[in-house]
């Protein structure tokens, strides 16, 4: 299937801490498009950075409410949008007390300290609530994903949802490297952990969901709109984004 794909997620507002270690750590401003420079690196070289973080800054700094997915038949963008600007309207702020830097089936990201069952519960709405603008995956995409030794219920979730890990499989994160072996990611996250060490002492408010974009599949994420949620005032993020 070809054609752009779109994401639902949860990005950090852009003049946040979160944000720039975020965009600075994967080496791309996913808002602006532009390149940035990593922090400086102590045990890394700039080549094995560039390696271990090229998929994640393909897709931005971000966190996952609704996987990628192209248009169903009959949608399209405006539709979409004005859904999201409904679906925000009405949905509270949420504080996440602190982060943790953690591994994750391989990967590093930041994950919450503690399990927050508003985060499942906005997931868990986003990915019901926005499925019928996802168009079917093929059988080509169905297969790559079930070469990944997936769990009978993640298989289950594959074939009803499109992904594998939604619902009662997800774990809201922020991903930070590609899978790693052990050695290197305790190397790697010994790296990270100073960079971090106040961001993960600092609430995030989740008071706001991205739409991103895709235009092919050699492409970046971008950010196309930032919905606040509760009829917030709209941030800085959405007043100097060009459109």
């Amino acid at each position: 299937m070809t054609g752009t794909r779109y994401a639902i997620y949860f990005s950090p507002e852009p003049e946040s801490a979160l944000w720039l270690f975020g965009s600075r750590w994967l080496g791309r401003d996913s808002a602006t498009g532009g390149a940035l420079e990593c922090p400086e690196l102590k045990t890394l070289t700039t080549e094995r950075h560039k390696a271990i973080t090229a998929v994640p800054a393909k897709y931005g700094f971000h966190a996952t409410l609704k996987p990628p997915f192209h248009l169903a038949k009959g949608c399209d963008r405006q539709m979409l949008d004005e859904a999201l600007e409904v679906f925000a309207s009405v949905r509270e702020t949420i504080t996440v007390p602190a982060l943790e830097l953690s591994e994750l089936d391989g990967f590093i990201a930041l994950r919450p300290k503690d399990k927050c069952e508003a985060l499942d519960e906005l997931a868990t709405d986003c990915v019901r609530d926005f499925d019928h603008f996802r168009a079917p995956p093929t059988t080509s995409e169905l297969a790559r994903r079930n070469k990944a030794n997936l769990t009978a219920n993640q298989k289950k979730m594959l074939e009803t949802w499109g992904y594998p890990y939604v619902m009662n499989e997800f774990h809201f994160h922020m991903t930070l490297t590609d899978r790693l072996v052990d050695d290197e990611r305790k190397t790697v996250m010994a790296e990270i952990a100073p960079h971090v060490r106040s961001i993960m002492s600092t609430p995030v408010q989740i008071n706001l969901i991205t739409l991103y974009a895709q235009k092919n599949a050699s492409a970046p994420f971008e950010v196309v709109k930032c919905y606040m949620l509760n009829g917030l005032p709209n941030s800085r993020w959405l007043q100097q984004k060009p459109r």
